[in-house]
């Protein structure tokens, strides 16, 4: 009884909002812009994560096995929940799971501020915050904030999906993932100002301190809740148009087991440059310079390629395939990799080098804004609408998965060899892009020859 209930209220819905009235489209690009909105503000923190993190560690005594921890902790908290997530999608919608992550994001952005050395008294009881508790600290926000940001993409790539049927998966997905580094990008605008106002120690020095720390993620917690206030405004549930197009296309109300294929490819190349992310800007310092201003100038131009081209260049998944994009990006990250640890060879000079770092990291960019839209656009076209949400969650527990060994992998190699997870990460997308070459099968040249609904 409750099944038939369920399908007539599914036909009501469907009647009441059809998908391809002319205004549908319009509702649908419109609900994608407030639902990017959300993502942006939640991510305020994501340049800073990438970026700080790893130096400002280094402040409490981190070691490279426990920076390489602050990256994989937060992914295994996320791997263990996504299937379950992901079926939960489909049984009660996009919009609960999304508000759970951005409430989770505020409370995560809040324990960042105490990720610090401090002296706190309280009814005359004196409690003191020493290195070992700013540490732990930063492990258990890292923890619940990688969860959020799990629960957060995840939701949204099945928003995205949902409402991306006429407006172009590529693009569509393109512009959900440009909305995470956009926010980041702005997160850092926000950081720059604190830097130069209290980031200087008494030797005239720019460093990430802890004041600079505390200060700028006041503002990140400001924003997630700007966030979550949004989230109940302006984003809409979307469950019910997958449930129309799946009534629309009986013949896929099957996962394609490509997409085994796919998570196989994805875990393992995920590994690799997720795990070797905390161990770039420390191998830079370390062999390039110092200077956290040249550092930070030498990533400007790949930060902007993320914030504002994935929805441009995810459409050529739309014209081209997916599988080019993804070639092309795994490839060129690769050789961007085999690059690093001999820059400084190449490059004595230390501006050349620095020059060479943002020309190669820009390359690297714009290949891979193109391809993970692509990557995603497949995932949509892999499964069906009452299937989305265990798809993505399927895809991205691999994801999860790549990066919850990969940074320990890493940080085990960097310890031995500075150079060791730099090569390793070539080789390893190099046989990735090759591996999608010869065992992916793009469902969107088959999908081509149906009409679209």
């Amino acid at each position: 009884m409750q099944q038939t209930i369920d399908k007539v209220t599914d036909d009501i819905s469907a009647v009441q909002e059809p998908l391809d009235v002319p205004g549908r489209s319009v509702d649908a690009r419109r609900s994608l812009q407030n639902l990017q909105t959300v993502i942006r503000l939640a991510s305020l923190a994501t340049s800073a994560l990438v970026i700080a993190l790893p130096i400002y560690s280094s402040n409490f005594g981190a070691s490279g096995l426990e920076k390489g921890l602050l990256f994989a902790i937060p992914a295994f908290m996320t791997a263990i929940a996504r299937p379950i997530i992901g079926k939960g999608l489909d049984m009660f919608g996009r919009k609960l799971f999304l508000t759970i992550g951005v409430a989770i994001m505020f409370v995560a952005m809040l324990m960042f501020i105490f990720a610090r050395e401090f002296t706190l008294t309280i009814g005359g009881v004196t409690f003191v915050s020493d290195a070992g508790f700013a540490v732990t600290m930063l492990f258990l926000a890292r923890s619940v904030q990688g969860f959020a940001v799990g629960t957060i993409l995840l939701s949204s790539y099945a928003i995205t999906a949902d409402l991306a049927r006429q407006t172009g998966r590529g693009g569509s997905f393109g512009s959900t993932e440009e909305a995470q580094y956009r926010g980041g990008l702005f997160g850092g605008l926000i950081a720059i100002p604190v830097l130069f106002l209290f980031g200087f120690d008494p030797n005239g020095e720019l460093r990430i301190t802890e004041s600079v720390w505390s200060i700028v993620f006041v503002f990140y917690a400001i924003g997630a809740l700007m966030a979550l206030i949004l989230v109940f405004r302006t984003v809409p549930e979307t469950r019910q148009y997958a449930l129309v197009e799946a009534e629309a296309e009986p013949q896929r109300q099957r996962i394609d087991p490509q997409l085994y294929v796919l998570m196989a490819i994805v875990m393992c190349t995920t590994a690799s440059s997720y795990g070797l992310a905390p161990f770039i800007l420390t191998y830079i310092q370390d062999h390039l310079t110092q200077n956290l201003i040249w550092i930070a100038a030498a990533y400007i131009p790949a930060a902007l390629t993320w914030a504002f081209l994935p929805s441009r260049l995810g459409a050529i998944a739309d014209r081209v395939g997916r599988k080019p994009p993804m070639i092309t990006g795994l490839s060129m990250s690769g050789l961007f990799s085999l690059t690093i640890p001999f820059m400084s060879m190449i490059f004595p000079n230390t501006g050349l080098a620095i020059l060479a770092l943002t020309a190669f990291a820009t390359i690297e960019a714009v290949c891979y804004a193109a391809a993970v839209p692509a990557e995603q656009a497949m995932v949509a076209d892999m499964t069906g609408g009452k299937q989305r949400g265990i798809g993505f969650g399927l895809y991205t527990l691999a994801q999860s998965m790549g990066q919850v060994f990969g940074p320990l992998i890493m940080g085990t190699l960097y310890d031995v060899d500075r150079s060791g997870p730099f090569l390793a990460n070539a080789v390893i997308l190099i046989i990735g892009s090759v591996l999608v070459w010869f065992f992916l099968h793009d469902p969107a040249e088959k999908n081509k020859k149906q009409p679209v609904r």
